[in-house]
């Protein structure tokens, strides 16, 4: 009945595609139904990439390797605005410093033992795993946030997974994964450390978007530019990794430092940068300080407004689809 069939199918295909086949099953030495299960099975395999991609989260990850750049500052305002939108929005705080975890109400200095590193090692080990949503911390004061959280032990969890090469490299895109099977998340935001190396690359394969935070300074836009040639080399192992964009922070517009820079990093990355400016802010220090975001502590501030305009960026390119390869 399976071989009539085919043979019927066969039977239907356009003179071109039949003549394909032909071709196809001559070169390859292979019985002509053997091809079209190959192509069918190719197929499918694609489709069915596309429908998980369809229900699971988008994933950004906020990156430099810059330090003091309000990387932290702006994931934590960026999550408070998402969910506002209400978006269901989960945090990994993937810096050993734990400053964004502080922002969402955990205090490092408990040492909980459902932390991001507790997670890496029990998947980089053999057996039985803990279940991903025992890692899940709800975020103090924020219904729509939950949290993935970080403390200083990282820094040794991260030395045991860059031990073994080929499962560090990928450890963080099968949490991910595994995260996404959940199907509770519209956005998933990875805060990394100041730093271009092993671990801030296992999140950039996780990710499906880079957003990337610059000063207006030549230090800081030198620092952008290896961020970007760091993302486009880790797309050997993510190649649907794109750059949603570059945001300018801290810009104070009669700072002589920004009127030379801020030009110049609209000419070197042109659309790459979005138009919403993050001003200077002693707003962002204070709700470092109070270990809230900033977007929560002084909503109707003018750096609040600011972080909602870009998140208006964000998302119209991501809906758009005009994120970028960089």
């Amino acid at each position: 009945m399976v071989q009539r069939n085919r043979k019927l199918f066969t039977s239907t295909l356009s003179f071109d595609n039949a003549a394909k086949l032909e071709k196809l099953s001559a070169s390859s030495g292979k019985p002509k139904a053997h091809v079209l299960d190959e192509a069918v099975s190719s197929l499918y395999r694609k489709e069915e990439e596309v429908m998980e991609l369809d229900h699971k989260s988008i994933v950004i990850t906020c990156a430099t390797n810059k330090g003091g750049a309000g990387k932290t500052t702006s994931t934590a305002a960026i999550a408070d605005i998402l969910a506002r939108r209400g978006n269901r929005v989960l945090v990994i705080d993937a810096d050993p410093q734990g400053n964004l975890s502080k922002r969402f109400g955990y205090a490092p200095n408990k040492l909980a033992d459902n932390y991001l590193g507790n997670l890496i090692k029990d998947r980089m080990e053999d057996g039985e795993h803990a279940p991903v949503e025992s890692f899940i911390n709800h975020a103090v004061d924020f219904s729509r946030i939950d949290v993935i959280v970080s403390d200083i032990r990282l820094d040794g969890i991260y030395s045991f997974m860059n031990a073994d090469n080929i499962k560090g490299t990928y450890i963080i895109r099968n949490i991910v994964n595994e995260l996404r099977k959940l199907d509770q998340y519209d956005y998933i935001l990875i805060d990394t450390r100041p730093s271009l190396n092993n671990e801030v690359g296992a999140a950039l394969i996780a990710s499906n978007y880079v957003i990337i935070p610059v000063e207006p300074t030549e230090d800081a836009v030198l620092g952008a530019d290896a961020t970007i040639k760091f993302m486009v080399y880790c797309r050997n192992a993510n190649p649907d990794l794109k750059l949603l964009g570059i945001f300018m922070v801290k810009v104070y517009d009669r700072n002589k430092s920004y009127r030379e820079v801020a030009p110049f990093v609209r000419e070197s990355w042109e659309e790459e940068v979005f138009k919403t400016l993050i001003p200077r802010s002693q707003d962002a220090d204070n709700a470092g300080n109070e270990s809230k975001p900033v977007t929560s502590m002084f909503s109707n501030k003018k750096l609040s407004k600011r972080y909602e305009q870009l998140v208006e960026e964000m998302v119209g390119r991501i809906e758009k689809g005009v994120a970028l390869n960089a």
